[in-house]
């Protein structure tokens, strides 16, 4: 600026107005620029800070659905524990003893467990929808689905089964003696081994628990978990967020599941697909799929293949010989060829 002053200045004296004037133009035309490259690199930065908002936005949502996995992943195994206990209730053949020596089959009704789901980053998100990409708002269309329909089915059930729970305590506080005996002793006093024996009120219980929660509640949790997971695994992927590897089984570790099995209702191939373990469901003697879906490995022994929760059976050379589907009074054994 001050070079361009002297020259504008200079030329004045010598009378020289055609220099003048071109000096005064360059500079305005240095002011101009100085003033577009300014509000080019404020823009920039303001584009950057609204980028790193984003990302860190994303960032919180990926961890608020860690949380959220990890609560229905504790739900779905009590459920696990509750289901073997609720099938031999079902199919009559819990005896004295075993009522005796295990008194988790008092507490079938007794105890429960709710998947809280946490929606705080992800209502921070929407608030800002305004400034994400158009690849970032197809991954916001899936966390809406997640946290709308199948978030409020999961907590009308969460409400149903904990609602359910709470009248069983009321009712047995009331009208049962044993009630106290049960929590003081850590044992199923006689007398209620005899009502769980004979009473029908009971296991007409056990048969309701079965529809609401091994049927209903097992079932939107489960819905709700695929879908956080898919969408964990996205947002690691394609925004390089942090995968919670602690959520799910490595599937790499679980080569002894792929083969070809058969049932009495269905047929069952399991095998690797882009480093997932899918199960492709047939009819006895078709070929043609009725489903293919993902399998879930929990542990080396036990996956959630559908809505049922599955563990591996082993031979005597602790060869994997069959796999055992089970959801309360339903289940499946599939022998492997």
């Amino acid at each position: 600026m001050k070079l361009f002053r002297k020259m504008r200045v200079a030329s004045l004296e010598e009378n020289n107005h055609s220099a003048y004037l071109k000096y005064a133009f360059g500079e305005v035309v240095f002011v101009v620029v100085g003033i577009l490259l300014a509000f080019q690199i404020d823009t920039w930065s303001e584009r950057r800070s609204a980028k790193e908002h984003t990302h860190y936005l994303f960032d919180q949502v990926q961890s608020e659905l860690a949380m959220n996995i990890l609560n229905c992943n504790l739900l779905l195994g009590q459920y696990r524990g509750k289901d073997t206990l609720v099938h031999d209730i079902l199919y009559r053949r819990v005896t004295r003893q075993d009522y005796r020596d295990h008194w988790e089959y008092g507490l079938v009704l007794l105890t429960q467990q709710e998947a809280e789901v946490s929606v705080e980053a992800f209502l921070n998100l929407v608030n800002s929808q305004d400034a994400l990409s158009k690849g970032q708002k197809t991954i916001l269309l899936e966390l809406k689905a997640l946290y709308g329909s199948d978030k409020r089915y999961l907590d009308l059930v969460n409400e149903i089964a904990t609602s359910n729970t709470l009248s069983y305590h009321r009712q047995y506080k009331e009208e049962q003696t044993w009630y106290g005996d049960l929590f003081l002793n850590q044992e199923m006093p006689e007398d209620m081994i005899d009502y769980c024996l004979q009473d029908s009120f009971y296991f007409n219980s056990v048969v309701h628990f079965q529809f609401i929660n091994l049927r209903n509640h097992v079932r939107y949790a489960l819905n709700f978990r695929r879908r956080a997971l898919d969408i964990h695994e996205r947002l690691a992927d394609e925004m390089q967020l942090e995968l919670d590897s602690t959520l799910l089984f490595d599937a790499r570790l679980c080569p002894h599941l792929v083969g070809e099995y058969t049932g009495s209702e269905f047929d069952l191939t399991v095998s690797y697909s882009n480093g997932q373990l899918m199960g492709v469901r047939k009819d006895n003697g078709d070929a043609s799929a009725i489903e293919e879906l993902r399998i879930y490995p929990e542990s080396p022994e036990e996956f959630i293949f559908g809505d049922m929760f599955g563990h591996i059976v082993r031979g005597a050379n602790n060869e994997v010989t069959a796999l055992k589907l089970s959801l309360g009074r339903k289940s499946a054994d599939l022998v492997k060829e």
